[in-house]
């Protein structure tokens, strides 16, 4: 006889499901139903079990794309050793640890989190330090996963927003952000002040534009897909600095 892990509840009807990633079976039955129906329902279904198992122990415990972080690719591999969601960088390999039952969804939602983490943590030494060179005071910031810029400011309030994609870039990239939403504070358009102000702290922003319109695994003045549009590639004279998309 299989063995399986019971559960009931309020459920309609009786279902079977493989836990990866060791295919744990898994039976959802009725509170009414008796245990030898249910017994009787996994022995009819053995050969459907062995198959699904088998196609379980096949499939690949690696994501081919792999994860970049801070402009350095790494191979993700995912383990389901335990209850929390952790992920352990070294020798080029990223793994991501998560419960045995999440769902692709739920693994990448893991993923962003550790990722804007990382650039949370960043931030807390990059703000205070071109604070102190600016001269230039920041009430707050927050990092968000935004859908069509890297940065933001609200002059009036004084507070930042940051893309959590950020991330997958060399440093220099997250540096220079910081740089440029400092700079509105000072001047919230994109006019010559604003790019000359940006320039004499910290040179090469026009490099870093290319960087983040390639994105993290391309040349850095070559062109590439699957980057967040740069909001500030082709600002514009007097264009003002909105809010970003939510």
């Amino acid at each position: 006889m299989e063995a399986y892990e019971l559960r009931r509840g309020r459920y309609k009807n009786l279902t079977l499901r493989l836990i990866p990633p060791e295919g744990t079976l898994r039976v959802s039955a009725p509170w009414y139903l008796p245990k030898l129906v249910i017994d009787g329902f996994v022995a009819e279904r053995a050969s459907w079990i062995a198959k699904k198992r088998q196609a379980l122990a096949a499939a690949p415990t690696a994501d081919t794309e792999g994860t970049w972080v801070w402009g350095v690719r790494h191979r993700l591999r995912v383990e389901s050793p335990g209850r929390l969601p952790r992920v352990v960088v070294a020798d080029g390999e990223a793994v991501l640890r998560v419960p045995a039952s999440w769902t692709p969804a739920q693994r990448q939602g893991a993923l962003d989190r550790w990722e804007a983490a990382r650039v949370e943590e960043a931030l807390a030494e990059l703000i205070p330090r071109w604070s102190a060179a600016t001269g230039l005071k920041v009430a707050g910031w927050t990092v968000k996963r935004l859908r069509s810029r890297w940065g933001s400011c609200r002059p009036d309030a004084a507070t930042l927003v940051f893309n959590a994609r950020l991330g997958a870039f060399p440093p220099e990239c997250l540096e220079h952000v910081v740089v440029h939403e400092l700079a509105h504070l000072v001047e919230a358009r994109h006019n010559k002040r604003f790019h000359a102000l940006v320039e004499s702290w910290l040179p090469g922003a026009d490099r870093v534009r290319k960087l983040l319109r390639a994105g993290p695994g391309a040349p850095a003045f070559g062109a590439g897909s699957g980057a967040v549009p740069d909001p500030h590639a082709t600002p514009g004279e007097g264009r003002p600095h909105s809010a970003p998309a939510q």
